[in-house]
């Protein structure tokens, strides 16, 4: 258990996770050990897992690609082992909102609080319209970036945003053409 403690620790320093979320991945994962549920699991899968549920309930959104490059683990251990602790634990983790995903990757980017809001403003319009259903959150995101960036006269590259959101290029351009649309301009 302290092994995986340790990766815990380690994986958080590496990933910038404030204490709450480190005692939280902590506690998920004597759960997970004690019950026997991760039993067969490398420490590094657990401590991913745990990592991964921390975030996704504090809705810190890393991707478990992330969280699996910190720990050194596995990505199919690792979505295995999620799954079961998910059943088994009876954890509840909240699905992601593209919300969330602005204000994660606005941050990387230093972005100004007026581009921000305005694309805080086009995800609003998203949700009421029901165009954001069925579309991947950071995707959403990063397009409503991408828009309200140009609507603001302060263009960012597209592939900077894509790096930093770790999403395609051409699906930021894709979202960003019903983004302007919502906007009132026809298409870039």
């Amino acid at each position: 258990m302290s092994k995986v403690f340790d990766l815990i620790e380690k994986a958080s320093v590496g990933l910038n996770l404030p204490s709450l979320i480190v005692s939280e991945a902590r506690s998920i994962a004597e759960r997970a050990i004690r019950e026997e549920v991760s039993f067969g699991f490398r420490p590094e899968d657990i401590a991913a897992v745990s990592i991964y549920i921390a975030c996704r309930g504090r809705k810190v959104p890393l991707l478990l690609r992330e969280v699996v490059s910190a720990t050194g683990s596995d990505r199919r251990r690792a979505l295995s082992l999620y799954k079961r602790v998910l059943s088994y634990l009876d954890v509840r983790v909240a699905l992601p909102r593209p919300e969330d995903h602005l204000y994660y990757i606005a941050s990387k980017l230093n972005l100004d609080q007026d581009v921000v809001e305005h694309a805080f403003r086009l995800l609003s319009e998203a949700n009421k319209r029901g165009f954001s259903i069925g579309k991947n959150p950071r995707v959403l995101a990063a397009a409503a970036i991408y828009t309200a960036s140009v609507l603001a006269n302060k263009p960012l590259p597209v592939k900077n945003i894509a790096n930093t959101s770790k999403v395609t290029s051409v699906a930021i351009r894709l979202l960003s053409k019903r983004f302007f649309e919502f906007a009132g301009f026809k298409s870039t």
